[in-house]
């Protein structure tokens, strides 16, 4: 009998390394992500979510979405989180996203009344290092937080009861120094005070990694090409390991061009997501009901680069640099499935 004993402990092993949901009697092998609970349904037939979900499957129908929340998501939605610990706490979303990702956007859809309070800068950095660097622990982001909502209290504004992070961009943009490429947000000491200061959740903002890029360099937030697109190599990288460490029920994947082209498909994963109360969810569907519009591409000056030192046509020059662009972000995407997805993709088969 011992053989059994040991064959009954090493598949125990491997069901509780293996981090699988349960759902229907059926295991989910989730690519080692994970919820908070045990998921119970399947999210892709409920009709508040079926637009959403079909045009995200056609923004990934080219990448693989295996170890990223997306296929948690079509299983499980998000589940409430009322049942967990620190779900009385005010809830705090940061906007995750690289730099012209898209944060203003989202900061129109979401501010008052969706969210009691917008912090477009919240105290993430250590100011007196050099050109800002995320505080070291989570105890000196606790501290920073702090000093935020003092500051509001001593204005003699009401206490937040929700809060939206939501320019802290992927590196910040706000000081243009070479040093830049680590002021952003520190995902794992933030996920530490998940239940002990904030119901914390993560709105993954995406636009085409391509176009991101040219945002960036089309505002001269770098002086060359190639530290721009290490910077977002860099990022990226980081951002995908970061987000292994939070369960999919805090995460959702929101696409630039799909919330433009489709915006009241977002609704109800949304007011699911953020968990939203009758008045709150009233004014964010007022802000997405309305015809989208897949945005389109344009031309922008890049002849300030080394790239275009002796081509003068303003459209050639861009045509040089998004090819180049467009090879160094093909060649590594499998570092960052979530990112991976190309907005230009979708297609709303709803009209």
């Amino acid at each position: 009998m011992s053989w059994v004993l040991v064959f009954v402990s090493l598949l125990s092993l491997f069901v509780v390394s293996c981090q699988c949901l349960y759902s229907n009697d059926t295991i989910i092998d989730t690519g080692h992500r994970k919820l908070n609970q045990v998921c119970d349904g399947n999210a892709a037939k409920n009709d508040g979510y079926r637009r959403y979900f079909n045009g995200m499957d056609n923004i990934y129908k080219h990448g693989s979405v295996d170890g990223t929340c997306y296929p948690v998501h079509k299983q499980c939605g998000w589940p409430s989180s009322k049942h967990t610990s620190g779900h009385n706490l005010p809830v705090y979303v940061l906007s995750v996203g690289l730099e012209g990702a898209g944060h203003h956007l989202w900061t129109k859809l979401l501010e008052q009344p969706v969210f009691d309070c917008i912090w477009t800068n919240a105290r993430h950095y250590a100011r007196d290092i050099g050109d800002g660097v995320p505080r070291l622990t989570a105890d000196k982001l606790k501290e920073g937080f702090k000093e935020q909502l003092k500051l509001r209290v001593d204005g003699g504004k009401p206490v937040c009861k929700s809060i939206f992070d939501s320019e802290d961009s992927f590196p910040t943009g706000a000081i243009r120094k070479s040093g830049r490429i680590f002021m952003r947000p520190d995902i794992i000491n933030l996920q530490e005070l998940d239940g002990v200061m904030f119901n914390i959740k993560y709105l993954i903002i995406i636009r085409n990694t391509t176009d991101t890029a040219l945002s960036a360099l089309r505002r001269n937030f770098f002086s060359d090409i190639d530290t721009e697109l290490r910077t977002v190599e860099h990022t990226l990288t980081y951002v995908e390991a970061a987000m292994r460490g939070v369960p999919c029920n805090k995460v959702f994947i929101a696409h630039y061009e799909h919330v433009l082209a489709d915006p009241i498909a977002f609704y109800e994963p949304l007011v699911s997501f953020l968990e939203l109360g009758e008045y709150n969810k009233k004014a964010l569907k007022e802000r997405l009901e309305h015809s989208g519009k897949l945005p389109t591409r344009k031309a922008h000056k890049m002849t300030q680069y080394k790239e275009c030192q002796n081509i003068l046509d303003e459209q050639q020059c861009y045509n040089k640099v998004s090819q180049l662009i467009e090879e160094f972000f093909t060649k590594r995407a499998f570092m960052w499935p979530t990112f991976s997805g190309n907005g230009f993709m979708y297609e709303n088969k709803q009209k």
